[in-house]
């Protein structure tokens, strides 16, 4: 590659005719098959060339789909965090033959943790191909909020976006969402088993090992506090343990808890139902418009029209139980369209 791309560059007749007379600076120096020297050797074809020019949108949707269950529903869904997993590497399998393109990424709800990890994925020289990031309902929000400003709490997974995509980043949240303003020690807590919620042997040894833990003990009761949510998960260790009712005893082997773990598993749903509010569905909402008098998908839509003029590549995340072209980041693409 990198003896072909020197060839090109040392030729000003080829260069011309292939690159536009753009030297392949990284294919040749770095070795890198970037989107220009594949554009060059027509080893790449965009996704619309089919499509005649009048016709074509400046911000193309890339939607981008994996198993979005989690929680347990239906029972054998995979947790959370390996949803996200799929997510991520599905969109570095759709990026990276076109690697060079701009994007912005739009996530809501698990999406928002699937943005991250997609960023965190990204080679370094990738970065600059990002145009920006929307997220709703982020459990990835940093501390500090995003350019749409500092809300109360902070992402509930405690692993914040990037710090190198922050000067175009903006999330929304809405007061009562604890996805994105989680600030309750107990409820980082709970929201780290219920990340990891699977009928598996994996999810079980964490569960075991979490629950003598002082959250663990404050969320099932066991040790004092005047947070509400302490006893919350008091219900789920009186099942797997050796107590009478309403006592929590030895907690039961590993074995004998995923035996029985299917029949508990709405223990834990109601713990999850215990602190959702439907602050978590209102970014559509015009009584929910917060942003320079616009609900976030408005504000969102205005944000890329101003920030990307001349189009990038939408690539949709979306949130549990849903695919890319549902709910509110699909919301976002569709308004672009036309443009």
């Amino acid at each position: 590659m990198k003896e072909l791309a020197k060839f090109v560059n040392n030729d000003p007749t080829l260069l011309e005719r292939m690159a536009g007379g753009k030297r392949l600076a990284r294919a040749e120096d770095l070795g890198v098959a970037d989107l220009a020297f594949r554009k060059a050797i027509g080893a790449y074809i965009p996704p619309d060339a089919g499509i005649p020019p009048g016709h074509r949108s400046k911000y193309p949707i890339q939607g981008v789909w994996a198993d979005s269950r989690a929680f347990f529903n239906p029972p054998d869904a995979h947790s959370f965090l390996k949803a996200t997993d799929q997510f991520r590497d599905e969109f570095m399998r759709l990026y990276r033959p076109m690697a060079g393109t701009p994007i912005w990424l739009i996530g809501y709800s698990m999406g928002g943790m699937s943005v991250f990890k997609c960023l965190t994925a990204l080679p370094p020289e990738w970065r600059q191909f990002v145009v920006g990031v929307s997220t709703m309902g982020d459990p990835c929000m940093p501390p500090d909020g995003s350019l749409n400003g500092n809300d109360t709490g902070e992402g509930i997974t405690k692993q914040y976006q990037p710090e190198w995509v922050r000067d175009r980043y903006w999330s929304y949240s809405i007061e009562g969402d604890w996805y994105p303003r989680c600030a309750n020690p107990l409820l980082f807590a709970l929201g780290e088993v219920v990340a990891r919620m699977e009928l598996t042997p994996e999810f079980v040894l964490f569960l075991l090992g979490w629950l003598p833990t002082l959250p663990g003990k404050m969320l099932t009761g066991q040790a004092a506090t005047d947070d509400p949510l302490g006893g919350t998960l008091a219900p789920l260790a009186q099942a797997i343990s050796t107590g009478g009712a309403n006592v929590i005893g030895q907690f039961f082997s590993a074995g004998q808890v995923l035996a029985m773990l299917p029949q508990v598993i709405w223990l834990l749903t109601d713990a999850i139902k215990f602190v959702v509010t439907g602050a978590h569905g209102k970014y559509g909402d015009p009584a929910f418009a917060h942003w320079d008098g616009m609900t976030a998908v408005d504000h969102a839509v205005a944000t890329i029209r101003r920030v990307a003029p001349r189009g990038c590549t939408l690539y949709l995340l979306p949130g549990t139980w849903s695919t890319w072209d549902q709910l509110f980041q699909f919301d976002i693409a569709a308004r672009l369209q036309g443009d």
